[in-house]
């Protein structure tokens, strides 16, 4: 019996929750005052960072396997291997987020 009701109200739910809903037809873009400034700075630098792994994996990936046949580094496991590499393109797309962010302070933006 319960198994029935719980099934009966979610099929009531998911059926009239649409006719219930009020749908907005127009686009209204963002107020000037809608975000603090610093969630607008954290969002540049999230997608610099995010935007700059495309670049900076390839990279790390490159410099691994240089230093890796040159014997400066090993790794037990590839998975490991995998780590280090990440570890490093994070680092690296952390630095030109950070670049980015002294850069347009130092400018007053």
């Amino acid at each position: 019996m319960a198994r029935r009701l719980i099934a009966v109200l979610l099929i009531l739910s998911l059926v009239l929750c649409p006719l219930f809903c009020e749908a907005q037809l127009t686009y209204e873009p963002y107020g000037e005052e809608e975000f603090p400034i610093w969630t607008m700075k954290l969002r540049r630098a999230e997608s610099i960072f995010f935007g700059s792994m495309v670049l900076t994996f390839p990279l790390s990936m490159l410099a691994w396997n240089i230093m890796d046949n040159a014997g400066i580094v090993s790794a037990d496991s590839p998975v490991e291997a995998f780590g280090w590499q990440i570890l490093m393109a994070g680092t690296l797309s952390l630095g030109i987020s950070t670049a980015d962010w002294v850069i347009g302070e130092v400018q007053g933006g």
